[in-house]
C-alpha cells in the first residue's frame, strides 16, 4: 500500500513537471511563430512577396514549429531536469560546506564564530556562546557582541579579504583578555579568539607581588637588621636584653611569614579568579572544621565561638573546598582578633534561601548599622535558584561608615588607635577575591559600640546523598 502511494505521488510529481515544461516551451514557440508570421505579413504588405507565397510560408513555419516542438519535447524535459539537478547539487554542496564549518568551529577549544555575508553568526562553539551569552540560532553579530574592535575587524576582513589581528578586554565580574584573528573564509569571516587571561594575570600578579612584598617587608627587615646590630654590639653581654630582643625578632619573623603566606594565597586566587569553580563543598561542614581549628586561639583570648548550622550535607554550594575554608577561617580569625575577653563570636550558616532573603540574612539585620556590599557577582541567577549564607558576627568596637568601602583593600587597616588589632591587611582582600571567583556576594554591616558582621552569599549546588564525614567529626567535637 505504501509503495503504491509512493508510486502515485511520484507519477503525480512527474505529470506536474511535464505540464510545467510543456507550458514553458509552448509559450516560447508561440512567441517565435508570431514573430515569423508578423515578418511575412509585413513583407506581403510592402509587395516584396505575394499573398499566396506569404500564406504558404506561414503554414510551413507553423508546421515546422509544431514538428520541432513535438520532436524535442523529451530533450527539453531532460535538459530542464538536468538544470534542476544541478541546482540541487549546488544547494547540497552549500549545505555540506555549512555543516563542515559548524563541525570545525564546534571542535575548537577556545571561542570561535563564523559570520556569514549577511552579518549573522552562522556557527559558534560552546565557548563563544558562554563568553558572549547568546542562545538564539544565527543571531546578528551586532546583537551579541558590543566590542568595537571585533566588529571593525570583521568588517575590514570582509572588505580587504585579508586576516585582521586584534586584542580586546571583556569587562565582567573579572576582566578577560583575548587575542583574536578575523579571517575571510568563503563568503563570510571566521573569528577565532585566544584567551590570554592566565598569562596577563600571571604578569600582573608577579609585578604586584614584587611591589607589595618589597614595601611591606621593608619594615620588619629593617627592625631585624637593627636588633641584630644591637645584639652584636651594646647588648652583646646583656642576657636580659638579648632575651627581649630575640622575642621581638621572633614576632617580626612570624609577621613576615604570615605576610608572605597571605600574598602567595592572594596571588594564586587572582590567577584563577576568572574561572568559576566546578566542584562542590558543604558550607556547614567547612564552617564546623574551621571553628574546631580555631577553638584554641579563641580560648587563649577568652572568646567563645558559637556555631549554628544545618545538618551535614544541607548546605552544599558550588565551590572549591580549600578556598571556602580560607574564607571562613579569615572571617572567624578576624572576629576573634577584634574581640575582647568574654566576648562571643557567632558563626551562622543558612541554606535554601531565595536571593533577597539570603542578602538580608547575610548583612541587613541591624537597623542603625552602616552596611555595604563589597562584592556582588551573583548575576541574575536562574529562576527559583537557592543560596547559602555564612555570617560571622563579633561584639568588637565596630567600624564607622566611612571606613567600610576600604575594608577589602590590600594592606588596609583601620587606625590601630581605635582599639583594633593589627594584621597583614590581606585577610579580607583574600575573602573578596575568593567570593568573586565563586560568583557570590560579600557584605558587611557594622555599628560602633555594637560590633561587626561579615556575610557571604553563595549559589547552592544540588545536595549530595552522602553526609560529609568531616562535618560529622567536627560536629561531634563541638558537641563534646
Amino acid at each position: 500500500m505504501a509503495e503504491r502511494d509512493g508510486a502515485e505521488r511520484q507519477d503525480e510529481g512527474g505529470d506536474a513537471f511535464a505540464r510545467v515544461t510543456r507550458g514553458r516551451r509552448a509559450s516560447d514557440f508561440l512567441v517565435i511563430g508570431a514573430a515569423c508570421v508578423a515578418v511575412l505579413v509585413g513583407l506581403a504588405l510592402i509587395g516584396e512577396i505575394s499573398l499566396w507565397a506569404a500564406t504558404l510560408a506561414g503554414l510551413m513555419i507553423v508546421a515546422f514549429i509544431v514538428a520541432f516542438f513535438a520532436g524535442t519535447a523529451d530533450l527539453a524535459r531532460d535538459a530542464m531536469r538536468a538544470d534542476d539537478a544541478t541546482d540541487e547539487q549546488v544547494a547540497a554542496r552549500a549545505e555540506a560546506e555549512r555543516k563542515y564549518r559548524v563541525a570545525l568551529i564546534e571542535a575548537l577549544p577556545e571561542p570561535a564564530m563564523y559570520i556569514d555575508a549577511g552579518g549573522k553568526v552562522e556557527a559558534a562553539n560552546a565557548a563563544s556562546r558562554r563568553q558572549f551569552r547568546f542562545v538564539n540560532a544565527e543571531p546578528l553579530l551586532t546583537a551579541v557582541v558590543r566590542r568595537p574592535e571585533l566588529l571593525d575587524a570583521v568588517t575590514q576582513a570582509k572588505r580587504e579579504k585579508t586576516p585582521q589581528r586584534f586584542e580586546f578586554v571583556e569587562r565582567d565580574e573579572t576582566d578577560r583578555y583575548f587575542s583574536c584573528v578575523a579571517a575571510p573564509l568563503g563568503t563570510g569571516v571566521l573569528v577565532s579568539m585566544h584567551d590570554l587571561t592566565d598569562i596577563k594575570r600571571a604578569e600582573f600578579a608577579r609585578v604586584d607581588f614584587l611591589a607589595n612584598a618589597s614595601h611591606e617587608l621593608r619594615t620588619p627587615l629593617t627592625s631585624l637588621a637593627g636588633f641584630i646590630e644591637t645584639l652584636r654590639g651594646p647588648a652583646k653581654d646583656d642576657p636580659k636584653a638579648q632575651e627581649k630582643f630575640l622575642e621581638i625578632m621572633q614576632g617580626q619573623a612570624e609577621r613576615m611569614k604570615r605576610l608572605i603566606s597571605d600574598l602567595l594565597s592572594l596571588s594564586r586566587i587572582e590567577l584563577v579568579e576568572h574561572r568559576p569553580p566546578e566542584g562542590e563543598a558543604d558550607l556547614a561542614a567547612v564552617a564546623a572544621e574551621v571553628v574546631v581549628a580555631l577553638l584554641p586561639v579563641a580560648a587563649e583570648r577568652g572568646v567563645t565561638l558559637k556555631l549554628t548550622c544545618p545538618a551535614a550535607g544541607g548546605a552544599n554550594v558550588t565551590a572549591v573546598r580549600d578556598e571556602l575554608a580560607q574564607v571562613a577561617q579569615n572571617l572567624v580569625d578576624n572576629a576573634i582578633k577584634y574581640s575582647e575577653d568574654g566576648d562571643t563570636v557567632e558563626i551562622e550558616v543558612l541554606a535554601g534561601l531565595a536571593l533577597t532573603e539570603a542578602e538580608a540574612r547575610a548583612g541587613r539585620r541591624w537597623d542603625t548599622a552602616g552596611r555595604m556590599s563589597i562584592v556582588t557577582a551573583l548575576g541574575a541567577g536562574k529562576s527559583g535558584a537557592r543560596f547559602a549564607v555564612l555570617r560571622v558576627t563579633d561584639a568588637g568596637p565596630g567600624i564607622e561608615r566611612q571606613y567600610l568601602p576600604r575594608l577589602s583593600e590590600r594592606f588596609y587597616r583601620v587606625d590601630p588607635g581605635r582599639g583594633l588589632r593589627p594584621g597583614t591587611g590581606l585577610g579580607l582582600a583574600i575573602v573578596k577575591h575568593v567570593v568573586q571567583r565563586h560568583r557570590g556576594e560579600f557584605l558587611v554591616e557594622s555599628e560602633p559600640g555594637r560590633g561587626s558582621a561579615f556575610g557571604v552569599v553563595l549559589p547552592m549546588a544540588e545536595a549530595r546523598s552522602a553526609a560529609s564525614k568531616a562535618a560529622n567529626e567536627a560536629g561531634a567535637i563541638l558537641g563534646g
